[in-house]
């Protein structure tokens, strides 16, 4: 396999736009992206940048780019506020560095380089995963919540086209009056 550079100008941002585009119109299946979203994604590098690449190396890059997002976005929670929104980078003494990196491998780059694209990677990786039991997430077995809510307010009104209504976008920021739930 040819190792391929991601660095190339807005081949890493085509990515992880088509990677969400996919998973919203296709979802996941486990923790990764279907095989045909693979496939859609290098259709768009291959059309968009002329990058070619094979769908292993995309889900090298996808595991990549998560491993550094779970790693900025702990940083990015830790106390002391040390993050930089500006700069997108950290400030934390050697020692800190040091501790930080001996619990996560991918730590590491990001003392010197920003993670790229960090409101596409939110929008990527954030709710991946289900926090609980009997709790949805993109690779929830259980039905979406919208799709209650919508099974519940029909009142039996057979002539109205609910399918017609996508499944909402959510994106979560900072200022998101939603709060994890405490176990209890």
């Amino acid at each position: 396999m040819v190792r391929i550079n991601w660095k190339l100008e807005g081949v890493e941002k085509t990515f992880l736009e088509a990677c969400i585009h996919e998973l919203t119109i296709n979802g996941r299946e486990g923790g990764n992206l279907k095989t045909l979203s693979w496939k859609n994604i290098s259709e768009k590098l291959k059309m968009q940048h002329n990058f070619i690449v094979e769908q292993k190396q995309m889900r090298n890059r996808y595991d990549y780019l998560k491993g550094r997002f779970s790693a900025w976005k702990k940083l990015k929670n830790k106390k002391g506020n040390n993050y930089n929104a500006v700069t997108n980078m950290f400030n934390l003494s050697k020692e800190e560095w040091q501790l930080e990196m001996k619990s996560n491998k991918y730590v590491e780059a990001l003392r010197t380089v920003p993670l790229a694209y960090p409101e596409l990677c939110t929008q990527l990786f954030e709710g991946s995963t289900s926090n609980g039991f009997e709790s949805w997430g993109p690779s929830s077995t259980l039905p979406h919540p919208f799709e209650e809510v919508l099974d519940n307010t029909s009142n039996g009104l057979e002539d109205v086209d609910l399918t017609a209504i996508g499944t909402p976008t959510v994106s979560v920021n900072d200022d998101s009056p939603v709060q994890p739930k405490k176990k209890g």
